[in-house]
C-alpha cells in the first residue's frame, strides 16, 4: 500500500530494502556491527570466579538496550543465543569457561559490562542448575529473556515473573533493584570488581 504522496517506485524501494534485510538471515546479538571508532582499551579484569553456590548474571550494556546477557551458576555457564562457546571452542588450548575469560570476551565492543552476584541456598541453586541443563536453544536477540526466565521464582528472584521478551539492560535494572534498599541481596561488580 502506498501512503499519500508516495510513488510506486518508492514503495518498490521500501519493499526491496525490507526483503534484503530479511534475506540477510538471523543475527546473534554479538553479530551486530561494532560502531566504535577506536579500539576498546584493554580491560583490567579482577573478578573472582563464582563460588560453589553463587549465581552471576552478566549484562553487556555496550549498546542501547544492551548487547548480551549470560549466567553462571557456580562453574556452569549458559550463554543463550551467544557466540562464546563456538568462538572459544576453536582454540585448542581453551580449557572451558571461566568468569574472567567470559568477561574478557564481552569487552570486544566496550567496557560497560556488569556482573550481578547472588548467593543461593542449596535447593534453589540445584533448581537453577537443573533449569540450565534443561534449557533448549535460544533464538537470536532473546538472551536476556532466557536468563530472566531461568531465574523466575528462585530465591531472591521470586518477584520476577516470566517474560516473552526483555533486553539485557532491562534485566540489569530488575537485578539492580534487588541489590538496593532494606531487603538488599547480592552485589553488582564492574570488570575490575569495583561496585557498579
Amino acid at each position: 500500500m502506498r501512503g499519500r504522496g508516495q510513488s510506486k517506485a518508492g514503495v518498490w524501494v521500501q519493499g526491496a530494502l525490507l526483503g534484503l534485510g530479511l534475506a540477510a538471515g538471523p543475527l546473534h546479538a554479538q553479530d551486530a556491527p561494532n560502531w566504535l571508532s577506536e579500539p576498546v582499551p584493554l580491560a583490567d579484569i579482577r573478578l573472582a570466579e563464582p563460588a560453589a553456590n553463587e549465581v552471576v548474571v552478566m549484562i553487556n550494556a555496550n549498546a542501547l538496550g544492551g548487547n548480551h546477557a549470560g549466567l553462571f551458576a557456580g562453574d556452569q555457564l549458559i550463554d543463550p543465543a551467544g557466540s562464546y562457546f563456538g568462538t572459544r571452542g576453536r582454540d585448542p588450548d581453551w580449557r572451558g569457561p571461566t568468569l574472567a575469560d567470559y568477561a574478557r570476551y564481552q569487552t570486544t565492543d566496550g567496557l560497560k559490562v556488569y556482573f550481578y552476584r547472588f548467593r543461593l541456598d542449596a535447593d534453589a541453586f540445584q533448581t537453577l542448575r537443573q533449569r540450565m541443563r534443561d534449557a533448549g536453544p535460544t533464538p537470536p536477540l532473546f538472551c536476556a529473556a532466557a536468563v530472566h526466565n531461568l531465574l523466575v521464582g528462585i530465591g531472591p528472584f521470586d518477584a520476577l515473573s516470566k517474560v516473552g521478551f526483555t533486553t539485557p539492560t532491562a534485566l540489569g535494572r530488575r537485578l539492580h533493584a534487588l541489590i538496593h534498599g532494606a531487603d538488599a541481596v547480592g552485589a553488582c561488580q564492574q570488570l575490575d570488581a569495583s561496585p557498579c
